[in-house]
């Protein structure tokens, strides 16, 4: 270990071996020689003279066996180096500790006995031509062959280590090669999996979990679903609720294959999950080819962050990294990953937060009320439900248009605590309502959220962009405990008009002030809209807080600014537990 540590510290394991195999050639070269003294070889007569070596015959004649042992050794020694010269020829990007940590770990073991080999061997010889006891070389002779067989056995693990290691680089090319050109994507798909002959790798179904082969994928447009273990039951109910409405409309001519990648296999995880997911998934993770895993890390960068890689028919990624989920609560359109739409920001379809943007994919419109208004509240005070939801009759009186109520819960919310209030709307029959551990209440909160961290990433700030204002009062809300109101119309290309509870009231409170009796409908959230922004310009107090989920990708402080007075907000830590 002195030896590894110090004197060759700063060589590579190749170079170590190379260096003390070049050192003990020079010894064992001298011993070879002193062997061969009954040959008419001068250099062998004049080497023994100089050491002074006149028993050597003696000591050669009482044990036969030790230099054989030593050659026996030497051998294994040699096919060792060699083969850990092997990885050297290894792509140096893919021959890694962290990416090869097994085989890296065996190089070092095999080294060290190497070395050790050698040492032992060195000092044997130093010792063999001083000793006339054969007792003692034989008993050298056994440890010597122990060690030739320990090293020999070393090589062998170390020779598949490589045929491991070369495997996955062909594979990791090949995919390359694969994905660069255009075939049928069941042959690229068949490359992700290493089973045995005639084993389906993809069940389907999330309760009979049916063995499928991927052929049955042939003619279909296919959605990687790339993850780590650690999903959110809700986010993939979210995804299974669109899928389940795709294969309805499309015919089955899309479909999902989740490929897990994980570091460590917890099956419990894996089993809850699956069972979530009526789509194609891996029979098991440990089946996913290490090429393949590679590819996913270091061409599409996953991060273990959700990600989904749309794949046409003919085998073409059709983006050159993944989406993440957050594209897909935005759209709530699985097809449309397969378009150029796909990675479009919110602010390059949509110049204001309309309601289309806010529900798509989430709610339908009742088919026997075109043109109704929408109106989405929330908010843990009962008091104020009621109030609001007398106010809004009146309003349907006053101004004689259809506005449907639909109750949102908090995403953070403990439904049984809500109770009282989803019994209120029950009993009341004042429109729907969304429980919090329900999927459109989910998709509602994560839609905002995700363009909300679009904008982010895009620069976008309350000051400066109008969506990014009205998306940032909105998640305000989620935070508050007390009421809320937000309006708009399917198919209108106006905002949507929203506000505290506080000043919803009373803007509708002043309702015959402001609307006029046969107003066009569609006139109504714009009218609302421009209530609520005269109110807020004379509004003396206000106090906005946004609360994100702790995972939330960080949010540079001077991109928070107040969506009422543009200032910029506080950033406090929060604690919570609700039992």
């Amino acid at each position: 270990m002195t030896i590894l540590e110090k004197e060759l510290q700063n060589y590579l394991w190749d170079e170590k071996l190379v260096i003390m195999a070049a050192a003990f050639a020079v010894n064992y070269g001298e011993f070879y020689l002193l062997t061969q003294l009954d040959t008419p070889d001068p250099v062998a007569k004049n080497m023994a003279f100089l050491k002074q070596l006149q028993f050597i015959k003696e000591i050669g004649s009482a044990s036969q066996n030790l230099p054989g042992t030593i050659n026996e050794l030497i051998y294994a020694i040699m096919t060792v180096i060699k083969c850990v010269l092997q990885f050297s020829d290894l792509d140096p990007k893919y021959f890694e500790a962290e990416k090869q940590p097994s085989a890296i770990t065996e190089i070092a073991r095999a080294t060290y006995w190497t070395i050790y080999s050698v040492v032992t061997c060195g000092s044997y010889i130093a010792a063999f031509v001083g000793l006339r006891n054969q007792h003692t070389m034989a008993k050298m002779a056994s440890q010597l062959t122990k060690l030739a067989s320990k090293v020999s056995r070393m090589q062998k693990v170390l020779q598949e280590q490589f045929s491991h290691c070369k495997h996955e680089i062909e594979t990791y090319n090949s995919l390359i090669n694969r994905f660069n050109s255009y075939q049928d994507h069941t042959a690229i798909l068949s490359d992700l999996f290493d089973v045995e002959r005639g084993k389906p790798p993809l069940v389907v179904g999330n309760n009979t979990k049916k063995e499928v082969d991927i052929s049955s994928l042939k003619g279909t447009n296919v959605l990687l679903l790339i993850s780590s273990l650690d999903v959110w039951d809700v986010e993939m109910k979210a995804l299974a609720k669109l899928y389940l409405e795709l294969q309805t409309k499309e015919h089955n001519r899309y479909q999902i294959v989740w490929l897990p990648i994980v570091d460590e296999f917890n099956e419990h995880k894996f089993s809850s999950l699956q069972s979530l997911m009526p789509w194609y998934t891996v029979r098991n993770p440990k089946i996913l080819r290490p090429g393949f895993i590679r590819y996913i890390r270091e061409v599409w960068k996953f991060t273990n962050e959700t990600s989904l890689v749309p794949l046409d028919q003919k085998g073409s990624a059709k983006s050159p990294t993944p989406y993440t989920l957050d594209s897909l609560w935005i759209s709530g359109n699985l097809p449309g990953l397969f378009t150029d739409n796909g990675k479009k920001s919110p602010w390059d379809q949509n110049l204001h937060l309309t309601l289309d943007l806010l529900l798509r994919g989430i709610y339908t419109v009742d088919s026997s009320k075109p043109g109704s208004i929408i109106c989405l509240y929330g908010g843990e005070d009962i008091k104020w439900i009621e109030d609001f939801t007398t106010m809004i009759n009146r309003v349907k009186d006053f101004t004689r248009t259809s506005i449907d109520l639909i109750y949102v819960s908090k995403s953070n919310a403990i439904d049984h605590y809500n109770n009282a209030i989803f019994d209120f709307i029950t009993a009341k029959k004042v429109g729907g309502y969304w429980k919090a551990d329900e999927t459109h209440s989910w998709h509602f909160w994560t839609r905002l959220e995700s363009i909300f961290s679009w904008g982010i990433r895009d620069g976008k700030n309350a000051k400066e962009n109008d969506t990014m204002k009205d998306v940032m009062s909105l998640l305000s809300f989620n935070g508050s405990y007390k009421g809320w109101a937000v309006f708009g119309q399917f198919g209108s290309s106006h905002k949507v008009a929203k506000a505290t509870g506080e000043v919803i009231m009373d803007v509708l409170l002043k309702i015959s002030n402001w609307w006029k009796a046969g107003t066009n409908v569609d006139s109504f959230v714009i009218a609302l809209n421009q209530q609520i922004e005269q109110h807020l310009k004379v509004q003396k107090h206000h106090c906005y807080h946004i609360v994100l989920p702790a995972t939330f990708a960080k949010v540079p402080d001077e991109m928070m600014i107040c969506p009422i007075c543009d200032s910029k907000m506080g950033k406090y830590p929060m604690y919570r537990c609700c039992e």
